[in-house]
């Protein structure tokens, strides 16, 4: 209830924005507070088909794959968050300066200018990775405009989430160093559409190089279980991505009736249906129909979240790149992170040799590739 009530002030606050600064309604406003300039809302909802009609298919077939692992006769929630083979959790280092020293040799392997920018950090200083008591939580990178240096922060404590992290965040930091020579601060504002491909990329551009032979983290087979996982992991976002950014798309332009909490919990659990079938939630509606109080971004960053669709979807292209010649695709990642926001979304994108779009050929492409990489590493 106390959710509810907040939800409703929120919704109340947000329409009297965008009637005091003269729209029709917030989705309206907050594109424009948002820049988004590249796409529309007419966009996202094709976005949305497109992954209903092929990203939620293959969510569907790794469901089955995963029960069948289990041995289950339906997959219920919990068995979501368990290892389908009973595997104790990857620890892929002890110390941060382990997770220092390997993620520098498999940035090394990535690109020789992305190591040294890397090795750049640990000389300066501008790794702060340990968790230690009364430290704040989470993870990020912030830049310093008058250093002209990226700073990482994180909490690492030695598990498999910690390498993703800093994988994620140095993607960050290299759009930094890539960009910050532009000298004016606005032209090194970049949005998420496309600061995420910075990072998101980097974690897909590294995962081939896990594994201790390539002076990585774990042992083959490690490595394999490590990069299944993420793909895995990463088809699975699309859907519910799509459920929130459709659900935040419904309340905006019908506040009305979004104003009723009940039928916020209705739309949420139909657009659960539509796009993530696979999972048994019988005996547990409640908590299926709720699960929108539960994403933070709808309480505190409205409409914020589509842009982690589209990064993603970009990124796995960059990586595909990379399948056929690793040097050349980064050569044009980094061509692509140099430019800042000087250019437009999709000028971004082709630079980093990959498709601005939101339609479900692009995205076709993209989980086809993903399902062949996961069947190729791990066959069973």
């Amino acid at each position: 209830p106390a959710l509810n009530a907040l939800w409703q002030q929120l919704l109340h606050l947000r329409q009297q924005m965008a009637a005091n600064a003269g729209f029709d309604d917030y989705l309206a406003f907050k594109w424009q507070q948002l820049h988004r300039f590249d796409y529309t809302p007419a966009d996202c909802a094709r976005f949305h088909r497109a992954i209903e009609e092929v990203a939620g298919p293959a969510a569907t077939r790794l469901y089955e794959g995963r029960r069948r692992s289990l041995g289950v006769g339906t997959l219920r929630p919990w068995d979501l968050h368990v290892d389908p083979l009973g595997r104790p959790p990857l620890r892929p280092f002890r110390e941060s300066a382990d997770l220092v020293a390997k993620a520098a040799a498999i940035f090394h392997r990535v690109d020789p200018q992305l190591g040294a920018y890397f090795e750049m950090m640990i000389r300066e200083d501008l790794l702060d990775l340990d968790n230690r008591k009364h430290k704040a939580p989470g993870g990020y990178n912030v830049s310093f405009p008058a250093a002209r240096r990226p700073f990482i922060f994180m909490n690492a404590v030695g598990v498999h989430r910690d390498v993703q992290t800093l994988l994620h965040e140095s993607g960050h930091a290299f759009h930094v160093f890539e960009r910050i020579h532009l000298p004016y601060f606005q032209q090194r504002q970049v949005g998420a559409e496309f600061s995420e491909v910075a990072s998101m990329a980097m974690e897909l551009l590294a995962a081939p190089y896990l594994s201790t032979a390539h002076g990585g983290f774990y042992a083959e087979a490690d490595a394999v279980r490590a990069r299944v996982e993420h793909l895995q992991q990463s088809v699975l976002f699309w859907p519910y991505m799509a459920v929130v950014d459709a659900f935040q798309h419904w309340a905006y332009t019908n506040p009305a009736a979004a104003t009723d909490p009940d039928n916020c919990d209705a739309h949420w659990g139909a657009l659960c249906k539509r796009f993530m079938p696979g999972v048994d939630w019988s005996g547990l509606e409640q908590a299926l129909i709720t699960g929108w109080q539960r994403k933070q971004h709808i309480y505190t960053y409205p409409l914020y979240y589509v842009e982690y669709g589209l990064a993603l979807l970009g990124s796995v292209q960059i990586w595909g790149n990379a399948l056929r010649d690793q040097a050349a695709a980064v050569e044009r990642y980094r061509r692509a992170l140099a430019l800042g926001g000087t250019v437009s979304l999709p000028e971004l994108y082709e630079t980093a040799g990959a498709r601005f779009a939101l339609d479900a050929a692009t995205l076709r492409t993209a989980v086809t590739l993903m399902e062949e990489t996961i069947a190729a590493l791990d066959p069973s």
